[in-house]
């Protein structure tokens, strides 16, 4: 049985301006930072401070369908507006607070055009 996620890949073009990112905005801490071996490049991995599951910022093959873009993902948040509040303070591209039956939810997008939905948890 699989109990949890440990990871998920977010293809970049620049690891270094995404870990930027993910650590001087949104506070996250990184968790490894090392060289994969074999010429394979270099294992990028952030995540919040005491989640379980991170983000691996993997460098895209620009010959392959590995390019920056949407990742299938999703995040959560105590506090929406807050979140809302601080990331467009910070000079992020971020929707507006929507609402729906099931809960509600904004998006923003990191600097390679990754799209990521934050739910109210």
């Amino acid at each position: 049985m699989i109990s949890q996620i440990n990871t998920v890949l977010v293809y970049t073009s620049d690891q270094d301006r995404l870990r930027d990112f993910y650590v001087d905005i949104l506070g996250f801490e990184v968790r490894e930072d090392g060289d994969m071996g074999g010429g394979k490049g270099r294992w990028l991995e952030v995540a919040p401070k005491g989640a379980q599951t991170a983000f691996v910022l993997f460098p895209a093959d620009p010959g392959s369908q590995e390019t920056p873009g949407h990742v299938p993902a999703t995040l959560g948040s105590r506090d929406l507006g807050a979140l809302h509040a601080d990331l467009t303070a910070k000079g992020v591209e971020v929707s507006d607070i929507t609402d729906e039956a099931w809960g509600s939810y904004l998006r923003f997008t990191d600097p390679d055009g990754n799209e990521f939905l934050v739910t109210q948890n």
